[in-house]
């Protein structure tokens, strides 16, 4: 016979967090305001109910068991998903018209904003940076109504409407052979390590990093990034090339770094990306405006 699930407590779930990140009862203890004894408690509880050990405890340190990593994960979008709900309940309950968007770095909104406020001006509008370890998961869990992503997106759960498509560009430092270059093809970068996307899902990075090369062959393996400031600081000291899209690329000019257009690879696609579990008016509404300005744009 199946175990039963368990009823997982948010404020379990929010000491583990704790803890996961700190890696130190202590320190956990004193931001969450609570005693360290009553914290070990209250996590113990919490891998009781699990069955499962979370970390690995010494008299020197705290880490994490590779169920607990897992579980950090899964707990950070349990808490997300929370939120995100109080909060809608929130404004519902005070009759308030607002709407969360989500958007990536260098994606463009202000077509679509300004469509939906000229129909649309009592509605609020938030925006929220979405990354590309998560813009599924907030979609889903609901932090953000609806987003600007870049597919691909490998969730269930979430419609996609295509709006445009951008070149990539090849960040390289100044002092590259080929930085002075118009275009450059991948083949011209074979010898050049290229760094990674921190936990992006493989599909995703086969799309924005190019891999594998269009003739089969995969890149060296340089260092992983988060943002674009340990991008640029990797590149500057020669230990990897990157790919962006050319929308980034502008944000982000440098004298010391060079933006070369990259010629042989197709271009990535941005789209708008909702949760179809989720059916909202002002999200159909939005959809439905940024689908028409996209059209019209398109026969201009």
């Amino acid at each position: 016979m199946p175990d039963r699930p368990i009823d997982l407590d948010l404020r379990k779930l929010r000491y583990f967090v704790a803890v996961a990140e700190r890696r130190h009862f202590g320190q956990a203890a004193v931001a969450l305001h609570v005693t360290q004894p009553a914290l070990s408690r209250q996590v113990r509880q919490l891998e009781h109910e699990l069955r499962v050990e979370l970390f690995t405890r010494s008299t020197r340190e705290v880490s994490l068991t590779p169920a607990g990593e897992q579980f950090l994960r899964d707990a950070k979008a349990l808490l997300a998903a929370a939120e995100a709900a109080q909060e809608r309940a929130r404004r519902i309950g005070a009759g308030d018209d607002a709407l969360v968007v989500g958007f990536m770095l260098g994606t463009d909104v202000s077509l679509a904003l300004n469509a939906f406020s000229a129909r649309f001006p009592r509605v609020s509008i938030e925006l929220v940076r979405l990354r590309w370890w998560s813009q599924a998961r907030a979609i889903l869990d609901g932090s953000v109504d609806v987003g600007f992503v870049r597919p691909p997106l490998e969730a269930d759960g979430v419609d996609l409407l295509a709006l445009y498509a951008e070149h990539l560009a090849a960040v390289l430092p100044i002092d590259h052979p080929r930085a002075r270059d118009a275009k450059v093809d991948l083949a011209a970068l074979t010898d050049d390590p290229v760094l990674e996307y921190a936990e992006a899902a493989e599909a995703w990075s086969a799309v924005w990093n190019a891999d594998p090369r269009p003739d089969g062959t995969r890149p060296g393996h340089g260092p992983a990034f988060h943002d674009m400031e340990e991008l640029l600081g990797y590149v500057r000291g020669g230990r990897g090339i990157a790919f962006v899209p050319s929308s980034v690329a502008a944000a982000f000019p440098r004298s010391d770094i060079a933006y070369v257009p990259v010629a042989d690879v197709p271009p990535g696609p941005v789209s708008l990306a909702w949760n179809s579990s989720r059916p909202s008016h002002l999200v159909t509404s939005f959809v439905d405006t940024v689908h028409a300005a996209v059209r019209a744009r398109g026969t201009t």
